[in-house]
Parts: structure tokens; C-alpha cells; sequence
């Protein structure tokens, strides 16, 4: 249930990052407009990701997630009619509240569904998340080449993905939560809450990374479409299967990286996921100068790579985190600081493409990338250092298809 309603929810983000080109070419939004429209979502999750986390402490994650995910929907279908660029501007921070918490819900199950698998399971889940984005960006991208009218096309497909994420919600228990409620089934609840009070600089450490490797990941969502018909002078369509390229990169390593989580050691995987990331942004750097006809090649291969790289930070990150049994409270604290660098980041890079153009603003994932190198491995040990001895020992009522009872192979 967990890992299906992940795969929705990709789909729905889908609608929003593949449809921004189309939306660009419709009402001439431009890198001022857009970057404004790129802060009010980030405002609007700021605002929602730690009042989502209280509200899930206090009720539960599937409380929340009822009523933001149909809401989100309604909201992006709503952006995806809009005939100018000021209401577009304004729903985007009401759609924003939502993304803040439909984050922060979905992060909070996957980690209580990865304590009870007592192993890795949360790359597969956001393997789904990636695929849903593939399948819904490339489903749009193919309508509109074929000739499909986007007022149409995008309030349709947020709907339709509207309509299946709020029929799998309904199927969550209403009482589960990231914690166990009442303490009673973990003899080491107190134990765990002394250590997790003393680690909040660690546990902002983890929020900073996180950030990081989400400016890359919102520099892909929000602006690989824009770069590519912008800079690289391509079609619309072709700045929609851009997007396609980088989530398709994404899925394949997060199918295979439970299995890599266990094989390699955390510090080391994330070193490694940062230099295939610089490498990837280095080709979407230099695509503007190739000869022509290689162009949209090179920043073919630039994305994917990047796409590969940024594929298990945050898997890293919130499975570490889990092994703590950190409280929604608290992960919205860790959930606030990473979401925000990928509601933030692009609207910083659509501030530096005002004064030194677009192509030049991708700089600023790049130098990310080399600081999330030398940051990541260090904090990743530290928070495997906190987590209890008997982090797979608490169990939880899960519903009957969620990712324990199959296998990531």
C-alpha cells in the first residue's frame, strides 16, 4: 500500500514538473515569473511540513494524507487550466501546503515500514515514486506530441492520479503512525527519545543534506525541461521527456539500491551517488557549447547521470533516521530543512538565471554536489551511531501488501 501509494504520488509530481515547460510556452511565464511561481510552493511546504508533523503525531500519517493528497490534485489540476500566469502564481503556494504534507506522511511511513521489514526497503518505495514520475511524464510528453491540447491534458491527468491516490488512502489504517502510539510495545522508547533529544544537531545535519541532494533533484524537476527548451532551443515535448530521462535514470538505481544498501556501506554509497552526480551535471553544463546537432545528447546523458547519482541520498537518510524511531514531530524537522532545498534550490536557481542565465545557474547544483561529497558520509556514520541495537525489533499492524511481504528483486 505504502510503495503504491509512492508510485501515485510520482505520477502526480509528474503532472507538475513535465507540464512547467507547456505551462512556460502557454502564458510566457519566463525566469522572474517562474521563479516567483517556484516560491510560493516552497513557501506554502514550509509552512505545512512541521504543522504535518504535529497533526500526524496527534491523529495519524493516513489522517493526513486523506486530505492532502485529493486536495493536492485539485489544486494542480486547477494550475494546469489557468489561461495567466498570476492565479497560477497563487494556487502554487496553496498547492505547496499539500506537497509539504504528503512529504512528510509518505516519509513517515516508509520509515516505520522499514523498521518492521527488519531490512532495506525504502529505495524500492521511492523506486515506485520515480517510476510513477517516468510513466506520467513520458504519458504527457507523448500526448503532446501528439497534438493534445494542454488545458485539457494537464487538469485530466492530475485528476485521474487525484482519483487513485485517494482511493489507496482510504486503505490505510487510521491509527498507524511512524511511532508506536503509546510506547508500551518498544522497552526502549525512553532510551531512544533521551538519544534523539541530544542528537538535534545531527538530526539538522541530516536535513541539510537532504536539502542538498534535493536542489539537485528540484534543479531536474523544475528546470530540465526549461534548460532544454530554453538554452538548448528544443521543443516542449522534448523538455518533458528531459524530465522522463532523469526519473528513468532515478528508478532503475532505486530498484536496485536496497540490495546496493546492503552490499555497500552507507558513508561510502553516498560518496559515490556525489560523483556520478558532478559527472552528470558537468555534461548538462557543457551541452550549450557542443555542436548543435549534440546538444540535447549531451544533456540527455548529463541528467540521467545525475538522476543515477541523487537516486539514494534520501533513502540513505530517512532509513538511518528510522533506525532511531524517530517521532513524526522530529522527522518533520529533518523532512522541513531536505524538502525545502528542493522547493528552495529551484527558485534560487531561477534568481541566478535572471542575472547570469540559466545555462550558467546550473552551476549551483554542481557546487552543491561537491559539498554533499565531502558532508554526507561523515553524517550518515554519525546517525547509524544513534540508532539502537535492536532497531528491527518493534513491529507494527501493517496492512497486507505493504513492502515487507515482497522482495526488492
Amino acid at each position: 500500500m505504502i510503495t503504491a501509494l509512492h508510485g501515485g504520488v510520482g505520477m502526480l509530481v509528474a503532472v507538475w514538473g513535465a507540464g512547467l515547460p507547456v505551462l512556460d510556452a502557454r502564458v510566457d511565464l519566463g525566469p522572474t515569473r517562474l521563479g516567483l511561481l517556484l516560491l510560493a510552493l516552497a513557501l506554502g511546504a514550509a509552512i505545512a511540513m512541521p504543522l504535518a508533523g504535529h497533526l500526524a503525531h496527534r491523529w495519524s500519517d493516513a489522517a493526513v494524507l486523506r486530505v492532502a493528497l485529493p486536495t493536492a490534485a485539485l489544486l494542480l489540476a486547477a494550475i494546469g487550466a489557468m489561461p495567466a500566469a498570476e492565479p497560477m502564481i497563487a494556487l502554487a503556494g496553496v498547492f505547496g501546503l499539500c506537497c509539504g504534507a504528503i512529504n512528510v506522511g509518505l516519509t513517515s511511513q516508509a520509515t516505520v515500514a522499514e523498521r518492521a521489514a527488519g531490512r532495506p526497503v525504502i529505495a524500492r518505495m521511492h523506486g515506485f515514486w520515480t517510476l510513477g514520475a517516468v510513466l506520467g511524464s513520458s504519458a504527457l510528453a507523448a500526448a503532446l506530441r501528439a497534438g493534445g491540447d494542454s488545458l485539457l491534458l494537464l487538469p485530466a491527468a492530475a485528476l485521474s492520479a487525484g482519483a487513485m491516490l485517494t482511493l489507496l488512502s482510504l486503505r490505510l489504517p487510521v491509527g498507524r503512525t511512524g511511532t508506536d502510539p503509546g510506547g508500551a510495545a518498544d522497552p526502549d522508547a525512553a532510551a531512544s527519545a533521551d538519544r534523539t533529544r541530544a542528537a538535534t544537531a545531527v538530526l539538522v545535519g541530516a536535513g541539510v543534506v537532504a536539502a542538498a541532494a534535493f536542489v539537485v533533484e528540484g534543479a531536474a524537476t523544475d528546470w530540465a525541461g526549461i534548460h532544454t527548451t530554453r538554452v538548448l532551443g528544443a521543443d516542449p515535448a522534448a523538455g518533458a521527456t528531459m524530465y522522463a530521462v532523469f526519473f528513468a535514470a532515478m528508478t532503475a538505481v532505486r530498484f536496485a539500491g536496497d540490495r546496493l544498501r546492503d552490499m555497500v556501506a552507507a558513508p561510502i554509497l553516498v560518496a559515490a551517488a556525489a560523483g556520478v552526480t558532478l559527472l552528470g551535471f558537468v555534461l548538462v553544463l557543457v551541452s550549450p557549447t557542443v555542436p548543435e546537432g549534440a546538444r540535447v545528447v549531451a544533456a540527455t546523458g548529463g541528467w540521467a547521470l545525475a538522476g543515477a547519482g541523487t537516486a539514494l541520498v534520501w533513502p540513505i537518510v530517512i532509513g538511518s533516521l528510522g533506525a532511531t524511531r524517530i517521532d513524526p514531530r522530529r522527522l518533520s524537522l529533518v523532512t522541513t530543512i531536505g524538502y525545502l532545498g528542493g522547493f528552495v534550490g529551484p527558485v534560487l536557481i531561477g534568481g541566478l538565471a535572471a542575472g547570469v542565465g540559466l545555462a550558467g545557474a546550473m552551476v549551483l547544483p554542481a557546487v552543491l554536489t561537491v559539498l554533499l561529497a565531502a558532508a554526507a558520509p561523515p553524517l550518515v556514520s554519525r546517525l547509524l551511531r544513534l540508532a539502537p541495537a535492536r532497531a528491527a525489533a518493534v513491529t507494527f499492524d501493517l496492512p497486507v501488501l505493504p513492502v515487507s511481504s515482497t522482495r526488492a528483486e
